[in-house]
């Protein structure tokens, strides 16, 4: 198959990682689970080209945009609220899970070497919590464990990677010592932080002096790629450095960022992630096709792989599960003995967060990017695959009853308005200043200000009546936002009859069915 033909093939995957996504929002099924199962397809099919890849462009390529979309949209507040409980399962369930898999796997498979193991123990030690939120956002859950979840995602691939890294240069090389891995590990952190930081920082001082939008969004990705090459090229961390330049841009987006650039962004951000989420797992079912073929040759192979992979699935799910229980709800609930600590961990809190350790995207990507010459490669991705696949399928679709065995409701610290008083004080604020202007200006545009005025008090009293009456309102609130939708295509249509007659040129329609996008898209997000 010519480098054509190959593309086209690469083009019809990725159509149908489309339709698999498509049919997981039918069966109200998280995206992941059904791309792996495609991508488990693909590797039972055959028939097509085996993939001739460098496994370093993986990394290189795809994890960077993936770790920048994570961290840019992180919110940070919440995260630094939440800091505790975050860093201990970024760095002490990360490190854990990673010795837990190494030992059981070695202690049940001594002919795979130690660096092996500890490979596939960093492998899969950070856990996806992209797909946990995915399977957990269709329930109201406590805050908290929503912003540890997704807190935890951003961080603990940076972590997991690093050791994935120490573990890859032990193995190729056999000379990291336990002294020389700690030295290691320092350098690749500050070089990488620091390499991230001025990143973000030149991206910022950019993206004020470039106001357009597509350019920013361009150079955007441009700095994904540019911060993760420039770290790994002093010999730092890459995924430190991404995630690093990725926060400073999020935190700095209220200030750098237009409205219009914001909206862009987001859009196209979501497709290229959605476009190279998916390429992974078509890329995992085309290197899997040739590794069960290897493995099917010989019955020695088959023997190690499953006593490597299974006893990691349980290692896994039970290291996870025990840190959970020891370093975050026993010490929450000692504290709240002791009166140090007013919102202890609950035992259903405690019970979802260690039971949503899904592995995803990051795990299949650091294990297709194992160097062809690293000591049991194809054992290490055909183990990663039934991780993921175990705790996806398993784990991810018991999510569900687990919640509603648990009982689980959303919880909002005392001090923090809701969603609904927040508008209608940033609502009252508008209004304040609209008859102050009026009090001031008595000319032409006096009938403007006494419209707005008017249309912000309606705003106010919708979101104030909304917090206090609760779910009646909010129903009826629902009824008339969907009403207005209807509204904007019953005008969405008559501006297209207007074309069709001839009646409106390109230029009107294009423009008038922008402020219609507008208006469809902040009415999709007050009914959401």
């Amino acid at each position: 198959m010519d480098n054509i033909a190959f593309f086209h093939y690469l083009l019809f995957l990725v159509f149908g990682a489309g339709l698999l996504t498509w049919l997981a929002e039918r069966v109200a099924v998280a995206p992941a689970v059904v791309l792996l199962l495609g991508g488990t397809v693909v590797a039972l099919a055959g028939g097509y080209p085996a993939v001739d890849m460098d496994p370093g462009l993986i990394l290189a390529a795809v994890l960077p945009p993936l770790l920048m979309s994570s961290a840019f949209y992180t919110a940070w507040r919440d995260f630094r609220r939440e800091l505790l409980p975050i860093a201990s399962l970024v760095l002490g369930a990360v490190a854990f899970t990673t010795v837990a898999v190494a030992v059981v796997v070695h202690a049940l498979a001594p002919a795979l070497p130690w660096p092996a193991c500890f490979a596939l123990g960093a492998i899969v030690s950070p856990p996806d919590a992209v797909a946990a939120k995915a399977m957990l956002q269709r329930f109201p859950l406590p805050a908290r464990l929503v912003t540890v979840l997704e807190g935890e995602s951003l961080i603990n691939d940076a972590s997991g990677l690093l050791l994935y890294q120490m573990a890859v240069a032990a193995g190729m090389s056999g000379l990291l010592t336990p002294g020389r891995g700690v030295a290691v590990f320092f350098t690749l952190s500050l070089v990488g932080v620091a390499v991230g930081f001025a990143c973000g920082q030149a991206m910022v001082w950019l993206i004020k002096r470039l106001r357009d939008p597509v350019l920013c969004i361009v150079l955007s990705f441009l700095m994904a790629w540019a911060s993760y090459g420039l770290a790994e090229h002093l010999h730092g961390s890459g995924v430190l450095s991404v995630v690093t330049c990725g926060l400073v841009l999020g935190i700095r987006q209220h200030q750098a960022f237009n409205a219009d650039m914001r909206i862009k962004a987001e859009a196209a951000w979501e497709t290229v992630v959605f476009v190279l989420e998916a390429l992974v797992f078509i890329l995992v079912g085309l290197a899997l096709h040739g590794i069960l073929e290897r493995m099917a040759s010989t019955a020695s192979m088959w023997r190690i792989s499953l006593h490597v992979a299974l006893p990691a699935v349980g290692a896994v799910i039970v290291a996870r599960l025990l840190w959970v229980a020891v370093a975050i709800y026993l010490p929450s609930k000692l504290a709240a003995r002791a009166g140090r600590s007013p919102h202890p961990w609950s035992l259903g809190e405690s019970v979802v967060l260690g039971w949503a350790g899904m592995r995803g995207v990051v795990s299949l990507a650091a294990a297709l990017a194992l160097p062809e010459r690293f000591p049991g490669r194809d054992i290490i991705i055909f183990s990663t695959f039934v991780v993921i696949f175990a705790t996806l399928v398993g784990q991810g679709l018991s999510l569900a009853p687990l919640i509603r065995l648990l009982k689980l409701r959303p919880v909002r610290p005392g001090n923090l308005m809701s969603e609904l008083e927040a508008r209608s004080h940033a609502f009252r604020a508008s209004l304040v200043e609209l008859e102050r202007r009026r009090a001031d200006d008595a000319g032409e545009d006096a009938a403007a200000i006494d419209r707005l005025i008017e249309e912000y008090r309606v705003r106010v009293r919708n979101n104030a009546n909304a917090h206090r009456e609760g779910q009646e309102h909010v129903q009826r609130r629902s009824r008339q936002l969907r009403l207005e939708l209807d509204l904007v295509g019953t005008s969405r249509q008559e501006l297209l009859r207007l074309h069709h007659a001839g009646r409106i040129s390109d230029a009107v329609l294009h423009r008038i069915e922008g402020e219609l996008d507008f208006e469809e898209l902040r009415l999709h997000r007050l009914l959401d």
